[in-house]
């Protein structure tokens, strides 16, 4: 096996298929490179840094674009030709390599950089290539055969998160060499986040100013427990080093004052069973979970503060309660909770029987359930006191919360029409944010009613 492949795989563990498959595609010199690479799987499972190792690793001349950063076509050509031509921007002219407009510009001057420069085995990355759907109609096929329009041994390398079967074109397209990046199974994220390890044992020598006896397995086994806690509600490996860091601290904090031993596991448990159910509710935001009055729930001014920290407009608050409602209660009640006049609802035994639920049974305990667009949006003017039109503003802020990963889409991305989302925060946190706005959350609830 070659060095680069067993430094890739020691850094990336889990990853050895998709490792192989790219270096029999680009690690051998005396071969051509491929005209075109599509590797697709989810956000957080290890495609564009692999990538990038792997090129650096062979010494190849590549440009890597996000185009999320280069969101037109102009910009796209240009932050390509500056990296393939090593040209420096200078700070007060800001000129770049060349001025391209359209894609037969930019061709004429790859070709023109190819004089000066060698681009026998270059390779091209386009990160979140999906978004091309929604650039130039000529861009994804005119970068399928760039080898061929340039005349330039360039290999084009697509990272998404889509499979290719989404970009719908009317005309027949090149289809290229397809590496899927499954999505790591609980075991394989246990391997992972052991890397860090070291880390962890330093934050708990920093935190606590004495060094535990504190083993591997102790780690491995303390991961096993953070991760049947967050497995359901992330795979986002990035996200999940955060957390188990995190929380690693206060679960060794018995340890360190002398309440129990490294091996009481169930003593381990029950400390930090509540904090990792606080914790869970504050996934995504990157906000430590603040240190408990009592060891069950966090102070209400704890929250509070958390909801401070994390500042949204006034009307993407009213659209993350409206986005709460909508998950966490039917849709059959909505003419009941929401309208004034909603006419006398006749008493039956089911509404007697639904009195008597239990924990288990409410749906704040059950999980969150998808809604649609149309709903999110009668739930907002439901709860809205004033009124204001439907406009890019507010539909700008739905797309914040989703990255701000407060919503999640769950419906296809090729659905417009009505898209399928799901609260992704908790009750204690929504609560939080209708206080700030002055809401009373439970008078919405079906669970409080």
């Amino acid at each position: 096996m070659n060095s680069v492949q067993e430094e890739l795989q020691a850094t990336y563990p889990c990853r050895k298929k998709q490792i192989e498959e790219l270096y029999n595609l680009f690690g051998y010199g005396e071969e051509p490179l491929v005209d075109a690479v599509y590797v697709y799987g989810s956000s957080s499972t290890g495609k564009t840094s692999i990538i990038k190792s792997l090129l650096r690793g062979l010494n190849l001349k590549f440009a890597l674009v996000n185009l999320v950063e280069c969101y037109t076509s102009k910009i796209l050509f240009e932050s390509i030709l500056n990296q393939l031509s090593d040209h420096k921007i200078d700070v007060i002219k800001a000129q770049p390599y060349a001025r391209c407009d359209n894609m037969m510009d930019f061709v004429a001057n790859l070709r023109k950089c190819g004089e000066t420069v060698d681009l026998s085995r270059a390779v091209i990355v386009l990160d979140k290539a999906e978004r091309l759907r929604d650039m130039d109609s000529n861009l994804l096929p005119a970068f399928l055969r760039l080898t061929e329009l340039a005349d330039l041994s360039i290999s084009v390398v697509f990272v998404s998160e889509i499979v290719f079967d989404n970009y719908c074109y009317k005309n027949e397209i090149v289809t290229p060499i397809k590496i899927h990046f499954s999505q790591y199974t609980k075991e394989e994220i246990i391997e992972i986040l052991c890397l860090n390890f070291d880390t962890a044992r330093e934050a708990i020598e920093s935190s606590y100013g004495a060094e535990l006896s504190i083993t591997e397995e102790f780690y491995r086994n303390y991961l096993s427990v953070f991760l049947s806690v967050f497995h359901r509600a992330c795979r986002d490996v990035s996200e999940l080093k955060y957390m188990a860091k995190q929380s690693f601290v206060k679960y060794c904090e018995p340890v360190a004052k002398k309440d129990c031993e490294l091996s009481d596991s169930l003593a381990l448990w029950k400390h930090i069973a509540p904090v990792l159910k606080s914790s869970l509710g504050l996934l995504y935001m990157r906000i430590s979970p603040t240190h408990q009055e009592n060891s069950s729930t966090l102070s209400i001014t704890a929250k509070d503060s958390q909801v401070q920290s994390l500042e949204l407009p006034y009307y993407g608050k009213h659209l993350l309660i409206a986005a709460y409602l909508a998950s966490y209660n039917p849709a059959k009640e909505d003419k009941r909770l929401y309208m004034k006049y909603h006419g006398k609802k006749a008493r039956t035994k089911s509404d007697i029987r639904a009195k008597s639920k239990t924990a288990e049974q409410l749906f704040t305990q059950l999980g969150p359930k998808q809604f649609g667009f149309d709903r999110l949006i009668a739930i907002f003017y439901a709860i809205l006191e004033e009124k204001v039109g439907l406009n890019s503003h507010l539909l700008v802020q739905i797309s914040t919360l989703v990255e701000l990963r407060l919503l999640a889409i769950v419906s296809d991305n090729s659905e417009l029409d009505n898209r399928k989302y799901r609260c992704c925060v908790g009750l204690e946190y929504i609560e939080a944010v209708a206080r700030n706005v002055g809401i009373n959350i439970k008078k919405y609830l079906v669970d409080f009613n």
